[in-house]
């Protein structure tokens, strides 16, 4: 049995080093669930665990400099912003933000999953203090944002609504009644895009 346990140790470190992502790593913990309470198991993945809690340390330094360097980007409406080509500016800045959020935060819940042991180490806790940073880093850019939408949505509209739909144009020479002109603002089509994507 303590051989079976050992090449299945071995295996499974194989495998976790061949993991090229954060995620790969976790589903390949996964698959071996059934197998991982054992004692010769246990330790192999011990050494494993810290690595683990290394790449997702790096992981979240990374996502940081993308959030700090994204959210300039988007503040400025640059054109390499990291917003999607088809979204509004507000819906595309949530967008982008979800996205990170959800980078961040499968690898923290698989995290907490594991041994009291590792959850205890130093490493972890500091790993759970950046985690939690930039998590309400980003939380308080998506309130922030959603509040600017808010403030400018009021002033935006009042005007605009008010205002007749169709409209006749002034006479011209070649035309004696006018043309009628949709009287829409183009705020309004931006708005209700926003709308449609919020």
């Amino acid at each position: 049995m303590k051989e079976l346990d050992r090449r299945l140790a071995s295996i499974l470190t194989q495998g976790f080093d061949d993991s090229d992502t954060i995620i790969g790593k976790f589903k390949l913990l996964d698959s071996f669930e059934g197998l991982l309470n054992r004692t010769i198991i246990q330790d192999e993945l011990e050494r494993k665990h810290i690595t683990l809690l290394d790449l997702y340390k790096q992981d979240l330094k990374i996502v940081s400099t993308i959030f700090i360097e994204g959210k300039i980007l988007v503040d400025k409406q640059d054109e390499k912003a990291p917003i999607s080509n088809n979204l509004p500016p507000i819906a595309g800045a949530l967008n982008w933000t979800k996205g990170l959020l959800e980078r961040i935060k499968e690898p923290m819940d698989k995290l907490t999953q594991l041994s009291q042991s590792v959850q205890d180490r130093e490493e972890y806790k500091d790993v759970q203090k950046l985690y939690a940073s930039l998590y309400k880093n980003i939380k308080e850019y998506d309130q922030h944002k959603i509040s600017q939408w808010e403030a400018s949505v009021a002033e935006q509209t009042d005007d605009n609504l008010n205002k007749f739909l169709l409209y006749r144009e002034d006479p011209s020479p070649e035309i004696a009644e006018g043309l009628v002109r949709v009287n829409f603002d183009a705020v309004l089509i931006r708005l209700l895009r926003e709308v449609k994507y919020l």
